[in-house]
């Protein structure tokens, strides 16, 4: 549905700025006007259509870039190469779920200082994308176990290669909304608000009481946070620290 709605948003910019170059010459002469034309309409019908924020840098983007691959005159199969990339990158966002976003070093670092607090023996970060925290975590604390989940194919494997040298530290592809968290002592996740409702409920389910719940960014919905803490990096990102009870 959301892919329908982006499609749509596209098609419907295009067909009103065609319509607008009929009338108005200054487009149809002046093909970076044009462009801009139909990017700010795209982005507009974004907004309106209700997609997610990251959804208008896409919007902003496409047509300009497939411009630019039509002045090159690419053969067919490259485009089918960078979309068939884009997709298992981006997997979350083309599937209407979570973006690929990757954590700064300073989320690590504060992530590592809040497990010097507990007593960790098992690391998940839901939403892993390449290691930016899962790896640090891993490499600090050798001797507790650490999980990646990444549903994204490319970042994945990215992931896997990176870590493969550590004993402790496994990529996982597994669907977070069917499984058992109750193993891990303390969870991380950075992932999107459409989300947080149903993990946050599948968390209450399965993680044991006393155990410890980091979200980078997004709030638990109907949660109280034991603490909340500012990160100082380039995003501004909060971490929300919930303990289960």
């Amino acid at each position: 549905m959301t892919l329908f709605r982006a499609f749509l948003c596209q098609v419907i910019a295009l067909a009103i700025t065609l319509a607008a170059a009929y009338f108005l010459p200054i487009l149809h002469y002046y093909p970076a006007i044009f462009l801009l034309c139909q990017s700010a309409l795209a982005v507009a019908g974004s907004r309106f259509l209700g997609l997610p924020n990251w959804w208008m840098i896409i919007h902003l983007l496409f047509m300009p870039c497939v411009f630019i691959f039509f002045m090159f005159s690419l053969p067919a199969w490259v485009y089918l190469c960078v979309v068939v990339v884009m997709t298992l990158v981006f997997w979350g966002t083309v599937r209407g779920d979570v973006p690929l976003f990757l954590s700064s070093s300073d989320v690590a670092l504060t992530v590592i200082a809040l497990m010097e607090e507990e007593n960790v023996k098992k690391f998940a970060d839901l939403g892993a994308g390449v290691g930016s925290v899962a790896l640090p975590v891993a490499k600090e604390f050798i001797q507790i176990h650490v999980d990646a989940w990444e549903r994204a194919p490319i970042p994945w494997l990215i992931s896997v290669l990176r870590g493969k040298q550590l004993a402790n530290y496994t990529a996982t592809r597994r669907n977070l909304f069917d499984a058992n968290f109750a193993d891990y002592d303390v969870i991380f996740a950075f992932l999107s608000p459409r989300v947080m409702p149903e993990l946050g409920e599948q968390l209450k389910k399965t993680m044991r009481k006393g155990t410890l719940f980091i979200s980078s960014s997004f709030p638990a919905p109907d949660w109280t946070p034991e603490k909340v803490l500012q990160i100082h990096d380039r995003r501004k990102t909060i971490l929300y620290c919930y303990r289960i009870h």
